[in-house]
């Protein structure tokens, strides 16, 4: 049996694991009855296509009280009166993208930006997985997607994220986003023939980890852009013996 590749897929595929349910947040196809659920239950929410890549249309609905609510959209922000309105706006947002609502994670923030964490996983022939780089993304000013082609965000290493981000304490974060991204990749690898992975990650404000989603074509070069290279000389030796 195949399985699609959108980030709803994912999540179901995932959701079957016991040992990662509580690391993902709750996602649901999105419907007018999903949304008015899901802004009830978590307050803020965020709304993607299923099947974009890049941080592409992503926005974040905010309840602001009197039955308005808050749009962040890229690096715009409107108020919108009324779910039925706000639905509506969801809808023309990620049209033809089959979206999905989720509830929003409160994640760390570096001078009030917040960051996610890439996890690259990967395996040669016949070999076990293996995390070969990570490094923190941080959103650009009035951003909340870290994508940093779409925001003009930056990367730097996760501990620099960590540290900076006041989080405590560093060494035991940075262990529980590596493992939880390998338990991702080994159960993805139950129904997909993949051999690199570049999970995203997330921290939020209380240091608790969260998987966001995973990527079978993640971007290499946002590695070079570390000072230290021998991440993104890893993960290309890897791209080489597959």
């Amino acid at each position: 049996m195949s399985y699609g590749h959108n980030k709803w897929t994912k999540y179901k595929l995932l959701r079957r694991s016991s040992r990662l349910a509580s690391a993902l947040p709750r996602t649901s196809r999105l419907t007018r009855r999903s949304l008015n659920s899901y802004l009830e239950r978590f307050g803020k929410v965020i709304i993607k296509p299923s099947n974009s890549a890049g941080g592409s249309r992503v926005i974040q609905i905010s309840p602001v009280g009197n039955g308005r609510y808050e749009v962040h959209d890229g690096k715009r922000t409107s108020t919108v009166k009324g779910r039925r309105a706000v639905y509506a706006y969801a809808q023309r947002k990620t049209k033809g993208g089959k979206p999905i609502v989720q509830r929003r994670i409160a994640l760390a923030r570096v001078n009030g930006k917040p960051f996610d964490v890439r996890v690259m996983v990967q395996k040669k022939r016949k070999s076990r997985w293996t995390v070969t780089g990570t490094l923190a993304k941080i959103a650009g000013p009035g951003y909340i997607i870290t994508n940093t082609a779409r925001s003009n965000g930056k990367v730097v290493p996760v501990s620099t994220a960590i540290r900076r981000s006041g989080l405590r304490p560093g060494s035991r974060i940075k262990g529980k986003l590596k493992s939880t991204a390998m338990k991702a990749v080994r159960q993805l690898h139950k129904y997909y023939p993949i051999d690199t992975v570049g999970m995203d990650m997330g921290v939020d404000t209380k240091g608790k980890v969260w998987i966001i989603e995973a990527n079978f074509k993640p971007a290499k070069s946002l590695f070079r852009k570390l000072k230290d290279k021998s991440a993104y000389r890893r993960i290309m030796s890897y791209y080489r013996q597959r």
